[in-house]
């Protein structure tokens, strides 16, 4: 190699070198920074129009001014529900009853869960649920609002014999619609009285009078 080739080289390189400086230094300062991560409670709850088991129509603007525990299921689940809904009645009785927090049940499966159907049901739980269904459009905006997995199940028995895959949350919202806990099918009523009286201890709701007497 003769000299002036190697000159012409080592320029080359020292070219290549600086050319690939500038462009990290360049990505460096123009990627854009990821975003700064969400603070307070996850968006949760939403619009929706729904009727219950005697065909009242009722709006997400019907539960403003009291705390509630909702719960998204169906009337056809053989074990996860019942267990959910009775953990629910069992918290309410704690509670005193819709005084306190409305329990409210949606069905994922209008198709089957008609009003007259969510009758029957009721009869099974306490008697202040407010249960409620509606038209696939209708329950769908109420699922997604929630952000609630439901689908039907890949082994279907028949063309109305079925099971619902579906996430199993008990969500407490306060006076105001918006999020504050939730809970699964297996949370103790013991836990989810205490995170309701703890909340509305601290908040401006109105306590009823026999809390009062209990420590």
């Amino acid at each position: 190699m003769t000299r002036r080739t190697f000159l012409t080289l080592c320029a080359l390189l020292l070219t290549l070198g600086l050319f690939s400086f500038l462009g990290i230094r360049h990505t460096q300062q123009v990627a854009p920074q990821s975003p700064p991560p969400q603070e307070g409670l996850p968006s949760i709850g939403g619009a929706f129009e729904l009727i219950d088991k005697d065909g009242k129509a009722w709006t997400d603007a019907d539960f403003k001014g009291k705390p509630m525990l909702i719960y998204f299921g169906y009337t056809y689940c053989p074990d996860i529900c019942p267990t959910a809904l009775y953990a629910m009645t069992q918290a309410l009785e704690m509670l005193g009853g819709a005084g306190a927090v409305q329990p409210v049940f949606v069905t994922i499966d209008p198709e089957r869960d008609t009003p007259d159907q969510l009758k029957l049901y009721a009869q099974n739980f306490h008697k202040d649920f407010i249960m409620l269904t509606g038209s696939q459009a209708q329950v769908k905006k109420a699922i997604k609002a929630y952000r609630v997995h439901a689908a039907r199940a890949s082994e279907d028995r028949g063309s109305n014999d079925y099971l619902m895959d579906h996430s199993s949350i008990i969500y407490f919202m306060d006076e105001k619609g918006q999020y504050q806990a939730h809970f699964n099918h297996n949370t103790p009523a013991t836990e989810i009285v205490k995170k309701v009286r703890e909340f509305l201890r601290s908040s401006s709701a109105v306590i009823p009078a026999t809390w009062e007497h209990e420590k």
